[in-house]
């Protein structure tokens, strides 16, 4: 699955470690993002996350 997965961050690309089921909570999936070290500092971005070409809804997050 996380070939089909693609995610980016202010227009940054991230690599995707996980994506699946997160283990505790029924129903909720989770996904973790080893993050650019070049996003430090950059204020708000947009997470897109794509899955098999269709786009999730996009995450406003904020770097300090």
């Amino acid at each position: 699955m996380l070939s089909t997965l693609t995610a980016t961050l202010g227009g940054t690309p991230a690599e995707v470690t996980y994506a699946g089921a997160q283990g505790t909570l029924t129903g909720v999936d989770q996904i973790n993002l080893r993050l650019p070290r070049s996003l430090a500092g950059r204020g708000d971005a947009n997470l897109v996350l794509t899955v098999e070409g269709v786009a999730a809804n996009t995450v406003k997050v904020n770097f300090k």
